[in-house]
């Protein structure tokens, strides 16, 4: 069987597949023609203090191949449900984002989870509107922090899978702060081309069943990732399209078989 490689703008994937070799331009890791706009002023859609209540934890994981302004639209409008629940019901957030092997992890000044979200006002009318303008003011924050994300050629979703347990615990650790439920939300195609150190590459694989379970027991049996107990774990990557028939067959079986070992509450 021929290897076909099959790149994707920035980074990913060879596939073990035959067919017709496809190439795509790698693209600059920064989108030049994005203007960025300014800061949100985060504390207004804040609670004004803590609450000695249980407060649900997001934690957001976006696993990058590229920061165009599309891509940060995309990702802003897959969390949008998730921010209007956190604005009206209360909820941390915390963003935690990767480029790739050399870019590093970025976190975010208004999605560090020092302080919850959640507007509510005397007036209903007042919160309803507030809470609107929160909504677009931090699907607006997400977009620019997605540009502001520098991009490696190489990379995974390895590190940030494996780190959720440390990062859940981070948070429960800081005084005053309670958290009730835990969501995670994954952002990621899962096809990574980190090298063979990496549990999640996939370079030069072929989209299969028994290679998406020979991967992910692979990166149980390293413990790079690990079980999360008590969280539901979500993924949200909708740039699908993107990628060629094997790629998202692959990437759906990869899924499938993390989500069999990551919790009982996954999707």
């Amino acid at each position: 069987m021929s290897t076909l490689t099959a790149a994707r703008p920035i980074r990913r994937l060879a596939l073990a597949l035959a067919g017709v070799l496809i190439l795509v331009p790698v693209l600059a890791g920064c989108d030049m023609n994005s203007v960025l706009g300014k800061k949100a002023d985060c504390s207004l859609y804040q609670a004004k203090t803590k609450s000695k209540n249980a407060t649900p934890l997001l934690l957001v994981l976006l696993d990058l191949s590229n920061n165009s302004a599309d891509t940060g639209q995309q990702v802003a409008s897959a969390l949008k449900p998730y921010l209007d629940n956190a604005l009206s019901d209360g909820a941390y957030v915390k963003l935690l984002a990767s480029g790739g092997t050399t870019a590093g992890l970025k976190t975010f000044s208004c999605f560090s989870a020092s302080t919850p979200y959640l507007v509510k006002r005397n007036n209903s009318n007042r919160q309803n509107k507030d809470r609107a303008a929160g909504s677009v003011e931090l699907q607006t924050q997400i977009t620019n922090d997605v540009q502001e994300t520098p991009i490696s050629q190489t990379g995974s979703v390895t590190s940030l899978l494996g780190g959720v347990p440390d990062d859940i615990q981070a948070v429960k650790a800081v005084p005053g702060v309670t958290i009730g439920s835990v969501t995670v939300l994954v952002w990621s195609d899962l096809l990574g081309n980190g090298g063979d150190q990496d549990c999640m590459n996939v370079e030069n694989k072929q989209a299969s069943v028994q290679v998406a379970e020979a991967v992910v027991s692979r990166c149980f049996a390293a413990q790079q990732i690990s079980p999360v107990k008590d969280a539901k774990i979500r993924f949200i990557d909708v740039s699908q399209g993107n990628l060629t028939p094997p790629q998202q067959n692959l990437s759906r079986y990869l899924r499938g078989e993390l989500c069999r070992r990551l919790s009982s509450d996954c999707s």
